[in-house]
């Protein structure tokens, strides 16, 4: 059976290497996304530039700041655009689908557990909530990217399945070695326990943290399924990479892409495929 084409995802929410206190800037992550779609990448997952709460911990985004970006994202280019920060209030994750109408929006499936650049981020996120949340991705047309950090995240989304007509292809991205309580051994052999659960249909994405991941992609891309990496994920450069870049991920998928074989889509190849739930 012909494989799809290799779709893949630019992690572009940060543009700082690690250790360097500059703050994040909208201009800086749209040059990072435009520099990413022109290496190949047919999908951007961004998060808009935030302060963090001194009483939580939490970071801090406005919705002015989301649209800011994502206007000026699509002034430059059609990449597709992957909203992440799932752990957002309800509330405003709701708005935010809105008025910004990103082609995908990131979706947790359990209580959020991570830690991410040193602080520890803990999002408590109910069935209810998730039926709240899902009913506006379906009103708004906005493709839920369906986050599985380990096997027993599809359980809810076989409860949501039950609740409603989920839009097909179901879009989910699998996490490995994510630091947290959501942690999971970024193995080989994990991604093949991983796989055993997903929906035969589903289309499927991976993004590990850590210089395991390009072992990882490769069985990813060998197997059928897509790809997400760059500086909005793990802000350690791999080995080889010259420096900090999202777009020097792209382009090794995409010389990996060619010595599988397989063909890279575009970003209207993407949307034919992935974004049924488009109003």
């Amino acid at each position: 059976m012909s494989q799809p084409p290799l779709i893949i995802t630019a992690a572009c929410g940060y543009t700082r290497p690690r250790g360097d206190d500059r703050p994040e800037r909208v201009p800086d992550i749209i040059e990072a996304v435009c520099r990413a779609h022109a290496a190949g990448a047919a999908v951007a997952q961004i998060r808009a530039p935030h302060s963090i709460d001194p009483a939580t911990g939490r970071p801090v985004t406005s919705l002015d700041t989301w649209i800011e970006l994502v206007e000026g994202i699509r002034s430059r280019c059609d990449i597709l655009i992957h909203a992440g920060v799932a752990a957002m209030p309800i509330e405003q994750r709701i708005e935010l689908l809105r008025i910004a109408r990103p082609e995908f929006a990131s979706f947790l499936l359990n209580h959020h557990g991570i830690v991410v650049r040193g602080r520890e981020l803990a999002s408590l996120r109910t069935r209810p909530d998730m039926e709240r949340l899902l009913a506006a991705h379906i009103e708004l047309g906005v493709q839920p990217e369906f986050e599985v950090f380990h096997a027993g995240a599809t359980r809810n989304l076989q409860f949501l399945a039950g609740k409603f007509v989920l839009p097909a292809p179901l879009c989910l991205t699998l996490f490995f070695g994510w630091d947290g309580g959501e942690w999971s051994p970024p193995t080989v052999e994990e991604l093949l326990n991983r796989l055993r659960v997903v929906p035969v249909a589903a289309s499927w994405t991976i993004t590990a943290a850590g210089p395991e991941q390009m072992s990882l992609h490769a069985v990813a891309i060998g197997r059928g399924g897509h790809v997400r990496a760059g500086l909005g994920d793990d802000d350690e450069y791999l080995p080889g990479l010259r420096g900090g870049d999202t777009a020097e991920w792209v382009a090794r998928f995409v010389r990996l892409a060619g010595d599988f074989g397989r063909p890279v889509a575009a970003p209207q190849q993407a949307r034919a495929l992935l974004c049924s739930a488009r109003a």
